[in-house]
């Protein structure tokens, strides 16, 4: 943290600059997918997605307790988390405001089990089952297990989100 940026920070309260501190942090742009009881695909967009662990392979996704999605994930143990390329962006925001039916207008396809894919936005999709449900704050966090990896048919250049913006970012050449 640069002398500048504590000195604009000295006066704001904790939470501001908290949620102004993980603006900084760069993540990739994910939708979760599930379907309710019902088969109605729901889900939201996350940032707060992490590999953990390649053996057995496992990841984490940070689900808000106030979301409506959360019972479904906790109901159903499964999900996908489809991995957004850079042209989704109209479907990350799709997914993290409150529109009614998230999926209307948008390509998707449902698995042999029900679960709602976006692979046409997607660099990739896994599907996961969850092993853990951790309390975390405000949150939830489901360690899930990864069972399949299908891959999009949206490109490899990923959506990231920093700064509160959207960005496309280019693999990197092999050096």
């Amino acid at each position: 943290m640069t002398a500048t940026t504590a000195d604009r920070s000295a006066g704001v309260p904790p939470e501001a600059a908290f949620v102004d501190a993980m603006a900084a942090l760069a993540g990739g742009v994910c939708v979760v997918t599930a379907p309710t009881p019902e088969g109605r695909p729901v889900g939201f967009t996350s940032t707060a997605v992490m590999s953990l662990s390649r053996e057995p392979q496992l990841l984490a996704v940070g689900v808000n307790r106030a979301g409506r999605t959360l019972p479904v994930l906790l109901g159903g143990r499964r999900f996908a988390l489809n991995i957004l390329h850079a042209g989704a962006e109209h479907v990350a925001r799709r997914f993290a405001e409150g529109t009614a039916d998230r999926f209307a207008a948008l390509e998707w396809s449902a698995d042999g089990t029900g679960l709602p894919l976006l692979r046409a936005y997607s660099s990739c999709v896994l599907v996961c089952r969850v092993e853990e449900d951790l309390p975390a704050g405000d949150h939830r966090l489901l360690i899930a297990a990864v069972e399949r990896i299908m891959p999009g048919t949206g490109g490899p250049t990923a959506l990231v989100h920093h700064g509160r913006r959207y960005h496309a970012l280019d693999a990197a050449p092999a050096a």
